[in-house]
């Protein structure tokens, strides 16, 4: 019975094991980030983010939220999500919509500035990314995150 019981809880070890791998496809990138500072490359403006801008890397799924100060309390936050690709280096977003709205509505590109994306795709290569660090680099941006 012991030995049953053993091979039961080692045979559940495994799967939940291999389960959370699978989960995890992208290495250092899944997760959640909190956005240091965004250089618009086109006006020279550096704007460094007072912990309110945050991606989050998830399977293909990429959300960037905006905490602003002067939201009350238990209301919604700006939420963005969309498609991305990760491969050879480099990140490719597109086509943001509105999180958690009923008709889908695509993002306003004017909201998404403050997240360092002015395009409707938004391709960037990688400069750096650890397990503490990422720095995306494209011809209209440079953002930097750290992990939170």
């Amino acid at each position: 019975m012991k030995q049953y019981i053993y091979k039961l809880l080692i045979l559940l070890t495994i799967v939940l094991i291999s389960s959370c791998e699978s989960y995890l496809i992208h290495g250092d990138l899944d997760g959640f980030w909190q956005v240091q500072s965004v250089e618009n490359k086109q006006t020279g403006n550096i704007t460094n983010c007072n912990g309110d801008s945050y991606y989050s890397f998830q399977r293909d799924l990429v959300l960037v939220s905006y905490v602003s100060p002067t939201i009350p309390q238990g209301q919604m936050k700006e939420n963005y999500i969309a498609y991305f690709t990760h491969a050879n280096d480099s990140i490719a977003m597109t086509d943001f919509r509105i999180y958690i709205d009923r008709e889908g509505k695509q993002a306003p590109l004017s909201k998404l500035e403050k997240f360092g994306l002015y395009d409707k795709y938004n391709s960037f290569g990688v400069e750096e990314l650890n397990s503490e660090s990422l720095i995306l680099n494209s011809l209209k941006a440079r953002i930097v995150l750290k992990k939170h």
